[in-house]
């Protein structure tokens, strides 16, 4: 039921950064129940936006389809510059790192932690492609920041929520992404591992071209970085 984009001549300014995320009257439902309506939203490239709303107002699921999981029943949908398909979805998820425990907790399971942070290199929930030796060691590496190396062979499920929550993060960050949605990223973590999580996230919002998307109920955590905000009710926007 989705309708393709329409192609549309823009005048661009000069110094006018380029789209990464837009939608036009998104429409998105699971059975017969809305989740999203109506949705219209640009989104440029190193913008920090915080999405907030009541619990089920569809944050969530607002950040699922930007990151690839789920398919829109209408409207027009496109993320740098490309609507999703079968041939470009591992493309474009490689381009974005996903931290949300709400959503993976519904896939990791009996996966090891080393499969989880390589799948995000491939745009997938698994690893999809020949290990490379060089990807092993850059993830090993990155779970050193959040003081895990010890669980590289881990088997997520075995981790504390803190733990888990940390492994989505190096996930995400592993991947070097041009966008970065974070589904409430200090969940589950401990007042010294927040503050941490705080400064890196921080550092990413000042010194790169990262477009980043917050959720979280406490915006005062990441007040320094954000720049736009959306409000969501009942699956849609509030302006």
């Amino acid at each position: 039921m989705m309708k393709h984009c329409e192609v549309k001549a823009v005048n661009k300014e000069v110094n006018e950064k380029p789209i990464v995320i837009e939608m036009q009257h998104i429409y998105y439902k699971a059975g017969k129940r809305p989740l999203l309506q109506d949705i219209n939203w640009k989104v440029r490239q190193g913008e920090h936006w915080l999405v907030y709303g009541d619990n089920g107002s569809g944050k969530t699921t607002l950040l699922s389809l930007i990151a690839g999981y789920g398919e829109i029943y209408s409207g027009c949908f496109k993320v740098f510059g490309e609507e999703y398909k079968p041939e470009n979805v591992f493309k474009l998820r490689k381009r974005i790192g996903w931290v949300s425990t709400s959503f993976f907790d519904k896939y990791y399971r009996n996966e090891s932690v080393s499969d989880i942070l390589l799948s995000g290199l491939s745009g997938s929930l698994g690893v999809r492609f020949d290990i490379d030796l060089k990807d092993v060691k850059s993830a090993r590496e990155a779970l050193m920041h959040f003081d895990l190396a010890d669980k590289f062979n881990a088997l997520y499920r075995m981790l504390s929520k803190g733990e888990q929550q940390k492994v989505l993060l190096t996930r995400a960050l592993l991947q070097q992404p041009e966008i970065l949605l974070l589904d409430e990223p200090l969940s589950g973590l401990d007042a010294n591992s927040e503050k941490n999580v705080q400064m890196m996230l921080s550092e990413i919002a000042m010194n790169t071209q990262s477009t980043i998307l917050f959720v979280s109920h406490h915006p005062e955590e990441f007040a320094e970085s954000i720049q736009y905000s959306l409000r969501l009710h009942k699956g849609r926007r509030i302006e």
